[in-house]
């Protein structure tokens, strides 16, 4: 039986997989900078991070994106999809400067914004 699959649930499937990826991300990166901070490098870093509770929802919310973009690669193209999936950096900036504390300047907010524009014209075409 052959499943027919609306753009807008691509968009809507692949906006979750980013959320996912951007969030995932954040945590990975605060709990790494925690894991980090003990001085431990090689094995003792890769336990530290491995058990940091960011680092494990981190993880595990990434490994969600895997998922999610995959259902949507077998729904649509990837030339469609693919360009979608490049929200995260928009996201990534917004969630870095919110909860990690980062000073985000304005070259990355401007490139972010063309990132973005791009993301509506290939939602838009055909």
């Amino acid at each position: 039986m052959e499943q027919t699959v609306s753009r807008t649930q691509v968009v809507i499937v692949v906006m979750v997989a980013v959320l996912c990826v951007s969030a995932g991300e954040t945590l990975l990166a605060a709990g790494m900078r925690q894991a980090g901070r003990g001085g431990h490098d090689g094995i003792k870093l890769a336990l530290a991070a491995a058990s940091d509770w960011r680092v494990l929802i981190g993880t595990f919310l990434m490994a969600m994106f895997f998922g999610l973009y995959a259902l949507a690669l077998s729904w649509a193209d990837l030339s469609f999809v693919l360009p979608l999936t490049a929200a995260s950096y928009v996201l990534g900036a917004v969630f870095a400067q919110t909860f990690l504390g980062e000073h985000v300047t304005l070259i990355r907010w401007v490139g972010a914004a063309v990132i973005t524009a791009g993301v509506v014209i290939v939602g838009r075409g055909g």
